[in-house]
């Protein structure tokens, strides 16, 4: 939608009048099912193949550490390994409840696009949502309360996001903080407070996304004998619960609370609930990504964190600005950061937004897998014309 009505013309693509273009909706979100759909089918007809699984579907809950009820029915098990995921923290601004307020699983499903959308929360999803429908043709306000969007990441990385956002027409407030919600005259607000002053914002939905708590409600975890560390299951470097014969992965556990991570942790409690061989997760090699556009991709460790801890550095930095290949392909804005260590030439982080930025990363966590050095990076070879030129580069410059 935004490269044919706002870009077209800029390829030689003519004819297109940007205020006759219309998006709907309904259709965006049934092909997302169908899509949803295939995913699914898949990993269920793979569960239905191996006659050494047997799959139930039901509520489950523990009424001990060995045994399960599920939908009534008993289940002695051994060992258990919970995989239950993640869902949207309960939201904490008064008023927020009555005034009614969406989550991102919500925001996959609309139908009609709203008019107008408040998103609170400047992180992975808020960012992702905000571009999404401000893209679709929806008026936006992104409300963090962080300094920056995605305070997590670089921060010339971040304030560049934050930037891009704001020239694509998404109205960005950072250092803002919601105090309260209420809905008037058929439509939604806020009151926000930034520098010191209270704001109104109106929009017709409001979107939270201000991040997550374990998906454990219901499960039985306290007759288990399984104990929490604040919204997560506590577990050990061998995903192991404090109950010896419950291990548990991915979100419910907090951390890096991505899908990924979660395929990693399976195999590990698998091996350890099966064979006790006592294998530990490393997460010294991460990755995220956010897919706004341009994505915004990270693994390994920031500059200010490095610093912290007494490491001598050297940067590596390199934009999209100079590489044939973003230009050709009119996405130019972006940078890659690099952080190795002075005395090794270690990788020890990599930082880009850019396009494809989370296809990118990948050169940098394979490299920091074996331990790998910049140097490495800057003396291969690599396609020209292409985008990983510039992670090229940005070894390069490491000093």
């Amino acid at each position: 939608m935004h490269l044919v009505r706002d870009r077209a013309a800029e390829y030689g693509v003519v004819g297109v009048d940007p205020q006759k273009l219309s998006f709907d909706l309904a259709k965006a979100v049934a092909r997302k099912d169908r899509v949803v759909a295939w995913v699914h089918s898949g990993v269920y007809k793979a569960l239905d193949h191996n006659k050494n699984i047997t799959f139930l579907r039901g509520q489950a809950e523990f009424s001990s550490p060995l045994d399960l009820r599920v939908d009534g029915r008993v289940i002695t098990v051994e060992k258990s390994i919970l995989a239950t995921g993640s869902q949207p923290a309960p939201a904490s601004i008064p008023g927020l409840e009555q005034a009614g307020f969406i989550t991102n699983d919500e925001a996959l499903k609309l139908e009609r696009l709203p008019s107008s959308m408040i998103v609170i929360g400047a992180g992975y999803e808020g960012v992702e949502f905000a571009q999404m429908y401000a893209r679709f043709g929806t008026r936006v306000t992104l409300l963090g309360r962080a300094p920056r969007v995605m305070p997590q990441a670089e921060p010339e990385l971040s304030d560049m996001l934050g930037e891009i956002l704001r020239a694509e027409g998404v109205d960005l407030h950072t250092s803002a903080e919601v105090v309260r919600a209420g809905a008037e005259n058929g439509s939604r607000y806020v009151m926000v407070r930034e520098g010191g002053v209270e704001r109104r914002f109106e929009a017709e939905l409001l979107l939270v996304a201000a991040g997550r708590i374990a998906r454990v409600e219901g499960l039985g975890l306290q007759q288990a004998g399984v104990e929490m560390q604040g919204p997560f299951v506590q577990a050990n470097a061998e995903l192991r619960t404090t109950r010896d014969n419950i291990w548990s992965i991915g979100d419910a556990n907090g951390g890096a609370m991505f899908t990924h991570r979660a395929t990693y942790d399976g195999p590990i409690a698998a091996l350890n609930a099966v064979k006790s061989i006592g294998r530990q997760v490393d997460y010294r090699v991460v990755p995220w990504a956010v897919f706004t556009e341009p994505a915004l991709a990270s693994v390994g460790i920031a500059e200010e964190q490095a610093r912290r801890e007494g490491k001598e550095l050297k940067i590596g930095l390199a934009d999209f600005a100079s590489s044939g290949r973003a230009k050709a392909i009119g996405q130019t804005a972006g940078l890659v950061k690099l952080i190795v260590d002075a005395e090794s030439d270690q990788l020890l982080g990599g930082h880009i937004l850019g396009p494809h930025a989370d296809i990118l990363i990948h050169e940098v966590v394979a490299t920091m897998y074996q331990h790998g050095t910049a140097e490495s990076i800057a003396k291969s070879i690599h396609v020209h014309p292409t985008l990983s030129e510039v992670v090229k580069r940005a070894a390069r410059s490491a000093r």
